[in-house]
């Protein structure tokens, strides 16, 4: 009984909640550039994912990111922005058929100043796993959890190996940056 009561009590004076992230109050933004400065960017849904919170402050958290959902602004033509996203789902980039989702998964959070963090995550992109490192603003209280940055990510640590410079070198200025851009503005609720 004695242990019971010990538990419980620490429960209290500990407390460690789980925010859930809101997909329809949250956006990822993706942006991809080729070697000539253009650009192609668009959007992604979050899924089932949440933020572990102590104090009012984010001890960790998992991302779970809808492959299948991207889309993209940035081509109007209805054929052509069609074209562009099922190659992003093919072989050539995300594989999305065999790898539905991407993971993120946060491991350390250090505070920085402000409301500055450096958040370390371990990325999963089709079945390849790589730590990562990026800044965001974060503000939390009892109600809600926000959460805004830009995650700079190389898409050649994970097989996407489509017009990479990396893995082909000869590709002149035919390339595509091996680096794309997610930014993000995350809403969590209690």
């Amino acid at each position: 009984m004695i242990k019971i009561y010990f538990i419980f009590l620490c429960s209290i004076i500990i407390p460690i909640s789980s925010f859930s992230i809101m997909q329809d109050k949250s956006i990822i933004k993706w942006k991809g550039t080729k070697s000539i400065g253009s650009y192609h960017e668009g959007y992604i849904l979050v899924e089932n994912s949440f933020v572990n919170i102590d104090k009012n402050v984010i001890i960790g958290g998992e991302i779970n990111i809808n492959m299948d959902s991207i889309t993209c602004t940035d081509i109007e033509d209805k054929n052509s922005n069609q074209y562009l996203i099922e190659h992003l789902k093919s072989a050539d980039f995300f594989s999305v058929p065999t790898f539905p989702f991407a993971f993120l998964k946060i491991t350390n959070i250090k505070h920085i100043e402000d409301n500055d963090y450096l958040i370390t995550a371990d990325l999963t992109i089709k079945n390849e796993t790589h730590p990562i490192d990026f800044f965001a603003n974060i503000k939390v209280d009892k109600n809600a959890a926000l959460a805004s940055g830009k995650i700079n990510i190389d898409r050649s640590k994970y097989d996407i190996k489509y017009k990479s410079k990396t893995w082909y070198p000869d590709l002149g200025d035919k390339f595509i940056n091996d680096i794309f851009e997610l930014y993000f503005n995350l809403v969590a609720l209690p």
